[in-house]
């Protein structure tokens, strides 16, 4: 498990107090081992400008880093390099501890945001792993930096001509020249963006990779302001503050991200991009760079957690006898703690309680040996009062028909469907399209006429399912992947329409195609599925026993009727889970510590088992987190519901 040092980060990032003209600078803080962060904070007086400006500094002499940049794509790509994701993809993708955006691109699609896994060329020099992912073959893209497999930097000012850069592990370029051996040769133009730059210390030890958020100041309508964004002037002048005297600029504007691994290598973005901020999610990007790091070193070992829906314990160990506290909260800021127990132990364990189910919660162990305090933390998410039960897989088989059905039904449980084709498997195609090295849902059964046209404007499919237990409180989950258009029904009950008007028949076109405003547009990728729960009313049709899921699937007209058809749908319950909780013992200085994850029990002794009758509840009595008690007498414990 990582250590917490995204906490540190995120509460230098809290701040956004409104003082007139200032600069804060935080100190290098540990984010992992040879892995510090710096975060400046420039506060404009009236219209003066506001700066957010992010940087991080890499020990490349530490012998646990190690460097990736975007790989290449060897499935079919050509002509172009690579394929396109944002950097938390990026670093969650790889594993990495750190990731910044990379190298300027271009593809097809153009340079701004494509869909997921678009194929992009890299624009100049980019090595990974050893293999040239793209040649230098662009002047206006030639400042790069070269590292051997060892780490050691080469920076190289102008690559063109091409260098000789056989042998190097790893390789990334940018455009604009910013630092020239402590030389500030930035242009100081009225030009002032979301920044990302790369940089090395005069002795090569360490790399700087340093993001300036923008275009999120008062010329931008956001007020108060978050962060204008610099020239290349100023880009320079920051990476030289920070400690480089070699650097270049890299890509920039809404691609600029800086994420860092969470505890459980979740991405947690460091920057406030600007592409977030307008769009809500990162842009989608040709390259990326990263970091390989080991946790950073901490006196607290063998942080756990194991959490409950409405409770949570966690647990760690010190090499020294120390006190034991908890901080805790829905944000990486925290704002609730346990109360201290001074009592000076090894093993420590904390029980949180009245916590919300299927919540995501921040947390950070603290431990003082009276000498040091020790520091780590994580995050965990509560228990769902619900368990997701599978009824029917995306390649399950269905029967299907082509004939119109108009007046029949054909959608109850007791219609008559032995003349229909089928079973088959699912997923149901009329397509032969593959885009952008997006791989659509499995394609197992080629419905009729085939590849031929025309082909028939309604398809129909039916399956029956088995449900066991009680229906109360139970909704259904549909992950769907339909081309064009359909109506979903459950024991001859309408549950959904999906791009189909209302009472549909066999010549109903449907009103639109799937992942509408992407470049899959009318295709059914993997990248947009058609999801959606029914609970409530509509669940009522659910009976135990066999149930028949209908589906009609509509084409899109578009003048004629479409030419392909595409359907598959994966069914999940969603039933209330059973909270047992686990009964844990630890002992330790003659102590003995019971606790347990979950609410509604309380605890009960026994200091004889021969009669059922011997058991009592611990006074108190005691019915959350965890109960401390002597070894001395001898007491059997349980818990009651």
């Amino acid at each position: 498990m990582k250590k917490l040092s995204f906490m540190l980060a995120g509460a230098l990032l809290a701040a956004n107090a409104a003082l007139a003209a200032t600069t804060n600078i935080g100190p290098w803080t540990p984010l992992f081992k040879g892995v510090d962060i710096s975060y400046a904070r420039v506060f404009g007086a009236g219209n003066e400008r506001t700066e957010a400006i992010n940087c991080l500094r890499i020990d490349l002499t530490d012998p646990d880093i190690s460097l990736l940049t975007t790989p290449k794509c060897t499935n079919n790509c050509a002509p172009y390099e690579v394929l396109a994701e944002n950097t938390s993809h990026f670093l969650e993708q790889y594993g990495l501890q750190v990731a910044v955006n990379g190298s300027f691109y271009s593809s097809s699609l153009g340079p701004n945001d494509v869909p997921l896994g678009t194929s992009e060329q890299v624009l100049g020099f980019a090595v990974s792993k050893g293999v040239v992912v793209s040649p230098a073959d662009d002047s206006t893209h030639a400042v790069s930096m070269f590292f051997t497999s060892n780490n050691v930097p080469v920076f190289v000012p102008q690559n063109w001509p091409p260098v000789d850069a056989n042998g190097y592990y790893t390789a990334i370029t940018g455009n604009i020249l910013l630092l020239n051996n402590g030389v500030n040769v930035g242009t100081n133009q009225n030009d002032f963006d979301p920044r990302t730059a790369i940089g090395i210390s005069e002795d090569n030890r360490f790399l700087y990779l340093m993001t300036a958020d923008g275009r999120q100041g008062l010329s931008w309508g956001v007020n108060p302001p978050w962060s204008d964004g610099l020239n290349f002037y100023e880009t320079a002048d920051w990476l030289a503050r920070f400690g480089a005297y070699n650097a270049f600029n890299i890509d920039g504007g809404g691609s600029t991200t800086m994420s860092m691994a969470d505890c459980r290598g979740a991405s947690l973005r460091l920057n406030r991009s600007s592409f977030v901020y307008q769009y809500g999610r990162e842009r989608n990007i040709g390259h990326n760079f990263g970091v390989y790091a080991k946790p950073a070193i901490t006196g607290i070992r063998n942080l756990n957690v194991l959490p409950g829906t409405t409770t949570a314990i966690v647990t760690w160990d010190t090499d020294l006898p120390a006190d034991t506290q908890l901080e805790y909260g829905l944000t990486s800021s925290l704002g609730s703690s346990t109360p201290l127990n001074t009592r000076p132990v090894r093993t420590h364990i904390v029980t949180l309680s009245g916590l919300f189910s299927g919540t995501n919660y921040y947390f950070r162990a603290r431990s003082s040996d009276g000498v040091a305090l020790n520091l780590s933390g994580c995050s965990f998410t509560t228990t769902g009062t619900t368990t997701r039960i599978p009824l029917l897989s995306m390649t399950s088989p269905w029967k299907y028909t082509t004939n119109n059905l108009d007046g029949l039904n054909w959608k109850s449980l007791a219609d008559d469907d032995s003349t229909w084709m089928g079973p088959s498997n699912a997923c149901f195609h009329i397509e032969n399209t593959v885009s952008g090295g997006i791989t659509f849902a499995p394609r197992n059964t080629l419905l009729p006429p085939g590849f031929v046209v025309p082909i028939f404007r309604t398809y129909y499919f039916r399956t029956p399912f088995t449900f066991t237990g009680s229906t109360a409180g139970v909704s259904l989950t549909f992950s769907n992947y339909i081309d064009d258009g359909a109506v979903f029904y459950l024991n001859g009950v309408e549950l959904n329409r999906i791009r189909v008007g209302a009472s549909p028949t066999y010549a109903t076109f449907a009103t639109g195609g799937p992942c509408a405003a992407t470049a899959y547009a009318n295709d059914a990728a993997v990248i947009c599925p058609d999801m959606f729960n029914i609970s409530g009313n509509l669940i009522t049709n659910l009976i135990q026993g066999t149930n028949m899921l209908a589906v009609e699937v509509h084409n899109l007209s578009g003048g004629v009727t479409s030419q392909d058809i595409f359907f598959g749908s994966a069914l999940f319950a969603n039933v209330a889970a059973a909270a047992v909780p686990r009964l844990l013992v630890h002992s330790e200085n003659g102590l003995t510590t019971i606790f347990w994850n979950g609410p509604g029990f309380t605890l009960q002794r026994s200091s004889n088992l021969s009669s059922p009758t011997n058991w009592s509840d611990v006074p108190g009595p005691v019915t959350q987190g965890s109960y401390t008690a002597s070894n001395n007498p001898t007491f059997f414990y349980r818990l009651r519901n």
